[in-house]
């Protein structure tokens, strides 16, 4: 009985989709309003950002970085699942420019999902890839 607890448990960690860094959605974007919002509103509602740059003109970045990776449920296929080992990939970056006074003067964000190794099975949204 242990054994197939122990099993099922290790199953469902493998299984779930691994993430890292701070995801910002594009309505997070709309709360803030270049010439208005600050370095502490930023912060404020999204955390503290992956990463901080000062520039020689005293402007500042925030960069927000988030990456995620879901395998493909053929990889834990006894003895072929290494053979379509992979998954779905997806990223963002959001990128906070601020004055010398730390006013905001513009935000931007980019995102991309893609996929590694090999499936058999039909993509979430229906299509083959």
């Amino acid at each position: 009985m242990n054994r197939v607890l122990a099993m099922v448990a290790l199953c469902s960690v493998m299984a779930a989709c691994v993430s890292t860094g701070v995801d910002v959605q594009p309505e997070q974007l709309a709360n803030f309003i270049p010439g208005f919002s600050t370095i502490d509103d930023v912060t404020g509602q999204l955390g503290a950002p992956t990463s901080t740059a000062t520039l020689s003109n005293g402007s500042t970045i925030l960069v927000y970085s988030f990456a995620a990776s879901k395998p493909h449920p053929e990889s834990f296929v006894p003895f072929i699942g290494p053979l379509f080992a992979g998954g779905e990939i997806r990223s963002s970056t959001a990128l906070f420019e601020f004055d010398r006074d730390g006013i905001l003067r513009s935000e931007r964000r980019t995102s991309s999902t893609g996929a590694s190794g090999l499936s058999v099975l039909p993509s979430s949204n229906g299509h083959q890839d």
